[in-house]
C-alpha cells in the first residue's frame, strides 16, 4: 500500500502484528502535508506477499533492500508501529548507507531479556509463548481470532477494550464510528489471507533473539511512546534508549497503543529530510 505524496521523500512502514499492509490511511495526510511518501509492505506470509521459509528479522532489511531498488530508491528512512519495530530497526543495523532514520512508534523490543514480558497483555504473552513451544496451538488461537473478527467483528473490537486502557478505548471506539467494524478488522483479516502460518511465525520470530545488537543501529532513531500502552509497555522503549547509540525517547502521557498512530504527524516533524 503506498500514501502521502507520491513523489515524496520514501518512507518504508512496517506493520505490526497480527496484522498488515492496510489501514495506515492516517499517514496520508501528514504525509501529503511533509512531501513524503509511505510505503507499507507485507512482510512473508501476510496479506499478497508469499512465504519465506527460514526468513529472520535481521533479513528483513535484504527483502526491503530489493523493494528499494526495483522502485528506484536509494536512500529512505523507516517506520515500525509495534510489531513492526524490530524490522525498522534491524534495517537501521544493516542498511546504515541507505536509511536516513528509523522511526519506531509504540514498538517492542527485545524479549530475551528479564522482565521483558512483564506488562504485556496475556494474549501477546501466550502467542509468543506457544509460536515457539506448540506452534500447532498457536495457529489454532489465532486461526479462532480471526474468525471471530470476519464473523463478528464488533465483538472482536469489544474483547480488544478489555485489553486496552482508555485512550485506546476511546481511538476504537471513533475508528468504529468512522469505518465501521468490519473496517476497523480488515487489517488483521488481510493478514491472515494465506492462513495462520504467517502471523503465527510473526510471534514466533519476535519471541527469538532478533540477529543483530541494538548497538548496532548508528542511524538516528526516534522512539514514540504512549505512557498509557498496556500492549507495548514503557520499560520496552525505555530498554532501547539505554542500548541504542543514536536515539531520542518520546514518551506522550495520555496516550495509548493504537491512539499514538494520532501523533504521526509530530513523528514526521522530528524526522530528518535527507
Amino acid at each position: 500500500a503506498s500514501h502521502g505524496d507520491p513523489r515524496g521523500r520514501p518512507h518504508f512502514l512496517f506493520h505490526g502484528i497480527p496484522v498488515s499492509r492496510l489501514g495506515h490511511e492516517f499517514t496520508d495526510a501528514p504525509a501529503k502535508e511533509h512531501g513524503v511518501r509511505v510505503l507499507c509492505p507485507d512482510r512473508p506470509g501476510i496479506g499478497f506477499s508469499d512465504p519465506k521459509p527460514g526468513r529472520t528479522i535481521h533479513g528483513y532489511a535484504d527483502d526491503i533492500a530489493a523493494v528499494a531498488d526495483a522502485l528506484g530508491i536509494e536512500r529512505f528512512a523507516v517506520l515500525g508501529l509495534s510489531g513492526g519495530g524490530p524490522y525498522a530497526l534491524a534495517c537501521g543495523a544493516r542498511l546504515p548507507e541507505r536509511v536516513t532514520a528509523v522511526g519506531v512508534m509504540a514498538g517492542i523490543g527485545p524479549l530475551d531479556r528479564p522482565g521483558a514480558h512483564e506488562g504485556l497483555t496475556e494474549t501477546d504473552r501466550r502467542l509468543l509463548d506457544l509460536s515457539s513451544s506448540r506452534p500447532l496451538l498457536a495457529r489454532l488461537m489465532l486461526g479462532a481470532m480471526v474468525r471471530l473478527a470476519r464473523l463478528a467483528p464488533s465483538v472482536m473490537i469489544k474483547q480488544f477494550q478489555d485489553d486496552l486502557g482508555e485512550p485506546d478505548s476511546s481511538f476504537l471506539r471513533k475508528e468504529k464510528r468512522e469505518l465501521g467494524a468490519a473496517g476497523v478488522m480488515s487489517t488483521l483479516v488481510e493478514a491472515f489471507r494465506q492462513g495462520a502460518g504467517g502471523p503465527a511465525e510473526e510471534y514466533r520470530l519476535c519471541a527469538l533473539p532478533w540477529g543483530f545488537a541494538l548497538e548496532e543501529v548508528r542511524v538516528p532513531v526516534w522512539l514514540w511512546q504512549g505512557e498509557e500502552d498496556r500492549m507495548t509497555p514503557v520499560h520496552h522503549a525505555e530498554d532501547m534508549a539505554s542500548r541504542l547509540p543514536r536515539v531520542a525517547l518520546r514518551v506522550l502521557p495520555g496516550t495509548g497503543h493504537l491512539s499514538l498512530t494520532q501523533h504521526f504527524d509530530a513523528l514526521l516533524d522530528t524526522l530528518p529530510t535527507d
